[in-house]
């Protein structure tokens, strides 16, 4: 997949002028400002953005942000303190870890080309196995495709997306199943005119009884007129049955593993409870990433999460 950069040859006088009023648009620079950045741009023989972070004008997100616009890609415009600095397919979204997420939308999208709708439940086997982390990484991806996505936290066990999202949980899924709240499509995510998030809401005394068949698909039908794409986080399999109940009315599924985390034998149980439960398994994404603690003896505190995904859409679990 070609991502979209900036030329890695000297712009021309009219490309420079083209490239700075983007950022004088976004109202990230000023004319004079813009002038000093193709100074040094033509002096140093580098590119416009790579001239603007050395001057100290602009960060590298601002770059990222102006050549997301340009190529009609969306992302993050500024600093957004509401989103986790996990979520580079927002953030950082030409790295090599938001490619992984493009990687398997791209799969994704080929293997379910025949469905009108996307609905697609996110399953691990236990907790920490990174499924909350792809749900939301997958939700933002399809939304940057121009694609109406919903995000529904159904985790209401632990809920973690309104914290990746910086969102309240004082009404959600649990009050509109409960029929405390009227159902509604959540919060629009900040940034990201095609995504909304419905969070879990308040944690209920009994969540496997609001979840029970038909009240998840109930509400999705409501909704379903005003989005393309639905994904849904679960609680992790091993430690409850909400997760076979809300695949099966949500009808598909994507397992996640982790590695040197994930027990094979707890992976091939979720299998089975999926496949139970009438879900269609779409495929297993392999989770490797380092742990925080490790990478701050290495790299210096305050190193974000590294992540790297690897991806086996096909096939039985291996042996």
């Amino acid at each position: 997949m070609t991502m979209a950069t900036e030329n890695s040859t000297p712009a021309s006088a009219g490309a420079a002028d083209k490239m700075g009023a983007r950022f004088v648009e976004a109202g990230l620079l000023t004319p004079d400002q813009v002038t000093r950045v193709v100074e040094l741009q033509n002096s140093a023989n580098i590119r416009f953005g790579e001239a603007a972070v050395k001057l100290g004008l602009l960060t590298e997100q601002n770059v990222q942000a102006v050549l997301s616009e340009q190529f009609n890609y969306a992302t993050a415009l500024v600093p957004t303190e509401s989103l986790d600095d996990s979520l580079d397919i927002a953030l950082a979204p030409f790295g090599l870890e938001a490619e992984a997420i493009r990687q398997i939308r791209a799969e994704l999208s080929i293997r379910l080309s025949d469905q009108e709708k996307i609905s697609l439940a996110i399953v691990s086997a236990a907790e920490g196995e990174g499924k909350s982390y792809l749900a939301a990484s997958l939700a933002l991806a399809f939304s940057q495709m121009g694609k109406r996505t919903l995000l529904i936290d159904a985790d209401m066990r632990s809920p973690r997306q309104h914290e990746l999202f910086g969102l309240e949980n004082k009404t959600g899924l649990s009050t509109m199943l409960a029929g405390r709240t009227a159902i509604s499509a959540g919060g629009l995510a900040e940034g990201f005119p095609h995504l909304h998030i419905l969070s879990a809401g308040p944690k209920p005394p009994n969540p496997l009884e609001i979840l029970l068949q038909p009240a998840l698909s109930n509400l999705m039908r409501q909704l379903a007129d005003d989005f393309d794409v639905f994904i849904v986080d679960t609680p992790a399999a091993q430690t409850s049955s909400d997760a076979q109940t809300i695949s099966q009315q949500v009808g598909m599924c994507l397992l996640v593993a982790r590695q040197h985390h994930s027990r094979l034998d707890d992976l091939r149980q979720t299998q089975a409870q999926m496949k139970t439960a009438g879900a269609q398994i779409i495929g297993t994404v392999y989770n490797e990433f380092a742990e925080q603690d490790a990478l701050d003896q290495l790299e210096g505190k305050g190193k974000k999460l590294w992540r790297r995904l690897r991806k086996w859409l096909s096939g039985p679990l291996q042996k």
